[in-house]
């Protein structure tokens, strides 16, 4: 294959510690002959957990407070602190944060709050300084209240493996150090893969088939005799997550391929080139927060979603489409939402690419406007955080960032246009990725 297109590179060089968001994926063989997991699995749930959980909404109520994760590398090999005061200032001067961070970077961390007005209403919690976190606060656990006692109990809810680096530590790390309690599940899930509305739970068909391949695998949990895996699975996640809210699986039957790394010309030269990066298996992209975002409902009473379209941003950005961008997935997870009685919204979800010149290599991933923040309350107003990406070698993309702000001005909420996350997207996440809703109005 020849490209004539433009060199597309970050101004600042990526650090090397940061992993991509979707690595590694889980070994259920490993998994089920690990004794240490299941040692720890076992210790964890012998802990009491929320009697009456209520699962906190991805966008109802008004963000009142919020755990982020500030390695030392976010003023390090590559600086985010600009993204992250952004992000801090944008919010509502309201919003409470916990922040976790190694001692290296807690001064530059003060001084980003400082800058942001916020540091009255924030808590830095210290990590040591050789464990590997990353920035994507919002995968390992979800985050449930106790609602059977006042003031709920807020409880951190981890899966039954979470192997990314050292992020699995985070929970029991911000628990020891606040009110807060983390507890662990015998389910598969992920945090960025479940989005949460006012009466449901939407979680990509993934995870729940993790979660079968590790009762398979490992017999982690009894399943009674003569039930329905499929169903009893269903019935877990409402009692771990919250039993009044309806759990939908979101996916396709479509195939879905997987990353395939091919050799192309470049202006004359062989390089590298990686698509498919971040697929799943019945899903376009292995979070569905990457593709879906919750917009409330209408004055009828369906609940929007928008769902992201490549087909859509290539004909604003004037191209053919982009094959590896399997636009008529996304197509099928839409129809597939509407036909469950949704009001699903296309908007527009572009492909684009970055290039590492001295290793001639180019890689594929989505600019995400999707993954964002979004406030639905009836007291404080309708709000997005969107993220944006016309900028530098991308400033194509800035017809996108204002298709997506037109949209979401269209359904009545104020938008807030946040900084460049491409170095986010790159690595396949963006701001709904970078924290966590502890507590929500």
């Amino acid at each position: 294959m020849t490209t004539n297109n433009q060199i597309r590179q970050n101004a600042l060089p990526l650090p090397a510690s940061l992993a991509r968001r979707n690595k590694p994926e889980p070994n259920f063989a490993e998994l089920a002959a690990n004794p240490m997991v299941t040692r720890e699995l076992q210790s964890k749930i012998l802990k009491p957990g929320p009697r009456e959980p209520r699962i906190i909404s991805s966008a109802h109520g008004q963000i009142k407070h919020i755990l982020l994760t500030y390695p030392a590398y976010a003023n390090g090999e590559y600086s985010y602190k600009q993204v992250y005061e952004d992000l801090i200032r944008q919010l509502p001067a309201t919003t409470q944060f916990t922040i976790l961070s190694h001692p290296s970077v807690t001064g530059d961390l003060q001084a980003v709050l400082d800058s942001a007005n916020a540091s009255e209403r924030s808590t830095i919690v210290e990590a040591p300084d050789y464990l590997n976190f990353l920035v994507w606060a919002e995968d390992p656990y979800v985050v449930v209240e106790d609602v059977s006692i006042q003031p709920p109990t807020v409880f951190l809810v981890e899966p039954y493996a979470f192997r990314r680096a050292s992020d699995a530590a985070i929970a029991e790390l911000v628990a020891e150090a606040t009110h807060i309690q983390s507890i662990q599940s015998p389910l598969y899930f992920q945090g960025g893969n479940v989005l949460i509305g006012d009466d449901f739970v939407l979680i990509g068909a993934d995870y729940p088939e993790n979660t079968k391949n590790l009762i398979q695998d490992s017999g982690n949990i009894i399943v009674p005799e003569g039930a329905d895996v499929d169903t009893f699975v269903k019935q877990l996640y409402e009692k771990t997550f919250d039993s009044n809210r309806q759990i939908i699986y979101v996916g396709t039957e479509l195939p879905v391929p997987q990353e395939t790394v091919r050799q192309i010309s470049v202006n004359g030269e062989i390089w590298t080139e990686v698509i498919y990066s971040g697929t799943g298996t019945k899903q376009p992209i292995f979070h569905i927060d990457m593709l879906i975002s919750l917009a409330g409902r209408d004055a009828n009473g369906k609940y929007r979603l928008l769902v992201g379209s490549p087909a859509d941003a290539d004909r604003i950005l004037g191209r053919p489409s982009v094959e590896h961008a399997i636009a008529e997935i996304f197509d099928d997870i839409a129809q597939n939402l509407q036909n469950l009685g949704f009001e699903v919204i296309r908007n527009p979800l572009p492909i684009t690419y970055v290039d590492d010149a001295a290793s001639k290599t180019r890689f594929w991933y989505f600019a995400t406007a999707n993954n964002s923040l979004v406030q639905i309350d009836t007291y404080n107003g309708n709000h997005v955080w969107l993220p944006t990406y016309g900028h530098g070698d991308w400033a194509d993309l800035a017809s996108i960032d204002a298709e997506n702000k037109r949209i979401w001005e269209g359904l009545g909420f104020v938008v807030h246009q946040l900084a460049d996350f491409h170095p986010f997207a790159q690595n396949l996440g963006s701001v709904h990725c970078i924290k966590k809703y502890l507590e929500r109005g």
